[in-house]
């Protein structure tokens, strides 16, 4: 049995943690084994699951740039001590540069994976550039949610080589089937029944742009007076995105659901799921909200490789507020009353089916491990 090591931040639900936890769910794990190298010393999410699937924990602290030693020589520490991980799979992009040259030092095959564009403004945005950078020289292969997350962390001439990948976030399909009965179980169970419910999954971060989102929804208010916001979630805006429902009156119209276990559940419950972010590597919740059939309002600064169904449109941010909620207001009257499908099989021939990925990663990593061997 292969047993990889993954190096990642808190194992908490959201962006690149949830990914690979549905990567780990999806693997045959008689073949593959997922450890996990966490920059987190508090208990996480996923910490109980992983050890629940057969994977282990090693802990090191978050890296700093003062703490570079310090941080090398633990990293060489854990890899010197689990010679078992002949692959090593990197999620942080901070450090990469850092803990992949300590794999490659040990023989390991090394590879980088970028889940986002960039967000950081300011000098700690060219902090993360200067740190980052030399990861293109030092990974053995690339993976990136969509190209335009590779080009901005590896640079074009990384992603049209021949040692990089697109590798689609993949979701378990079977999760997320839907129709009437499943809608109206979903509406009641989150007291929505009978009103226009938009909504949104993602952390409550500045690069989701929620206030954008509060913006449009007070708009929709104004030709739908009973819609509600359901927003699945959590984040360091939460206190400001509090207040700014106060201010725009929206009590009682925004629900602040928090982090959610039950995703296909909240999906399931909405009439039009809304998307507004200034970037993305890719809006995973995009793929799972047309999974379930929802029409889709995307930001252009979602990847075009996230529009999967013709139920889903990208709109650019620039067009205003007002004409995001006419928009959607306009797909939540065609929305169906009755005869409601799900996209699955659609979100399937896109390749979003966790399952063929988790196969191809399986067979690729195999390689790798062959070529260290050899």
């Amino acid at each position: 049995m292969m047993r990889i090591l993954h190096v990642i931040g808190a194992m908490d639900r959201g962006g690149a943690e949830t990914t690979v936890m549905n990567l780990y769910r999806a693997v045959d794990r008689a073949v593959v084994q997922f450890d996990f190298l966490v920059h987190e010393e508090r208990a996480c999410d996923f910490d109980e699951e992983i050890g629940d699937l057969g994977g282990r924990l090693y802990r090191v602290p978050r890296f700093t740039g003062v703490n570079l030693p310090r941080y090398a020589r633990l990293c060489r520490e854990v890899l010197g001590a689990h010679p078992e991980h002949r692959v090593v799979h990197g999620h942080i992009g901070s450090s990469a540069a850092v803990y992949l040259s300590e794999a490659k030092r040990a023989g390991r095959f090394a590879i980088a994976h970028s889940h986002a564009q960039f967000f950081l403004p300011g000098l700690a945005g060219l902090a993360f550039r200067a740190v980052s950078w030399p990861t293109r020289y030092v990974a053995d292969y690339f993976f990136a949610c969509s190209p335009e997350a590779g080009r901005d962390r590896f640079g074009r001439r990384v992603v049209e080589g021949d040692r990089f990948s697109v590798l689609n976030g993949g979701i378990d399909l079977g999760l997320y089937a839907c129709g009437d009965s499943e809608r109206q179980h979903a509406k009641r169970a989150f007291g929505v029944e009978g009103r226009p419910v938009f909504g949104h999954v993602g952390r409550l971060a500045p690069e989701k742009n929620h206030a954008f989102l509060l913006d449009v929804f007070a708009r929709v208010r104004e030709e739908l007076p009973d819609a509600v916001l359901l927003l699945a979630g959590r984040g360091p805006l939460e206190d400001d995105l509090r207040a700014q429902v106060r201010a725009l009156g929206l009590d009682g119209a925004v629900e602040f659901l928090g982090v959610r276990e039950d995703v296909p559940e909240v999906l399931r419950a909405l009439d039009v799921f809304l998307l507004p972010s200034v970037k993305e590597g890719l809006a995973l919740a995009a793929v799972e909200a047309q999974a379930v059939g929802l029409p889709c309002v995307l930001s252009t600064g979602v990847p075009s490789l996230a529009r999967i169904t013709d139920r889903a449109i990208r709109m650019p941010l620039e067009s205003g507020a007002a004409a995001w909620a006419q928009r959607a207001v306009e797909l939540w009257r065609a929305v169906p009353q009755s005869g409601w499908t799900d996209c699955a099989a659609d979100v399937r021939a896109a390749g979003f089916d966790v399952r063929q990925t988790a196969a191809w990663l399986t067979d690729f990593y195999r390689r790798a491990e062959e070529s260290r061997r050899a």
